[in-house]
C-alpha cells in the first residue's frame, strides 16, 4: 500500500513537470522526485514485503508515464543528432514488439522490471546532466546502446517463453 502511494505520487509529480518552466526550481524538485520515488517504491514494496502483480504493474504504469513526459518536456531540450532520434525509435518499435508478445501470452501489460531497463532509466534519468560534463550525444550512444541490448533481449526471451514473464 505505501509502495503504491509512492508510485502514485510519481505520477503526479510527471504531471507537475508539465506546468512548470524547464529551469525553474520547481520543476527541478519535481524531477528529482520522481527519481527518488522511481528508486523508493520498489524498496519500500521489498522492505515491507509488499510487493504485488498489481503494483509492479502500477511502476510500469508510472515509468511510462515519466517517460512520455521526459520525452515531451526534456528531449526537445537536448541538442542531439537525428541519427540518435532514429536510433530512439528503432529501439521504441522493438520494446514495442516485446510489450506486445507478453500481452499476447499473457492477455495483460506487463514490461519487465530487468537490470537492463533500470540502467537504461537511471542514465536516461541523469542524462540532462551530462550535459554539464560533456556533449549530450555520447551520453545518448550509452543509453542508446544499453536499451537496445536490453529491447533485443527480453524481445528475444519473450519470443521464447511459453508462459512469457
Amino acid at each position: 500500500m505505501i509502495a503504491d502511494i509512492i508510485t502514485i505520487s510519481r505520477i503526479l509529480f510527471s504531471v507537475l513537470l508539465l506546468f512548470f518552466p524547464p529551469s525553474s526550481s520547481a520543476f527541478a524538485l519535481c524531477y528529482l522526485l520522481c527519481g527518488a520515488t522511481d528508486v523508493l517504491d520498489g524498496f519500500a514494496a521489498r522492505k515491507l514485503q509488499t510487493e504485488s502483480e498489481k503494483g509492479a504493474m502500477l511502476d510500469s504504469a508510472a515509468d511510462l508515464f515519466f517517460a512520455v513526459i521526459y520525452a515531451v518536456r526534456i528531449l526537445p531540450l537536448l541538442s542531439v543528432p537525428l541519427w540518435i532520434w532514429i536510433w530512439t525509435a528503432i529501439i521504441t518499435v522493438i520494446k514495442v514488439i516485446g510489450i506486445m508478445i507478453v500481452s499476447k501470452k499473457t492477455h495483460g501489460l506487463l514490461i519487465e522490471h530487468s537490470f537492463g531497463n533500470k540502467l537504461t532509466g537511471l542514465l536516461l534519468f541523469f542524462l540532462p546532466l551530462s550535459t554539464y560534463l560533456t556533449d549530450v550525444k555520447y551520453g545518448a550512444i550509452i543509453v542508446c546502446v544499453i536499451a537496445t541490448l536490453t529491447a533485443i533481449k527480453e524481445t528475444i526471451n519473450y519470443w521464447g517463453e511459453k508462459n512469457a514473464v
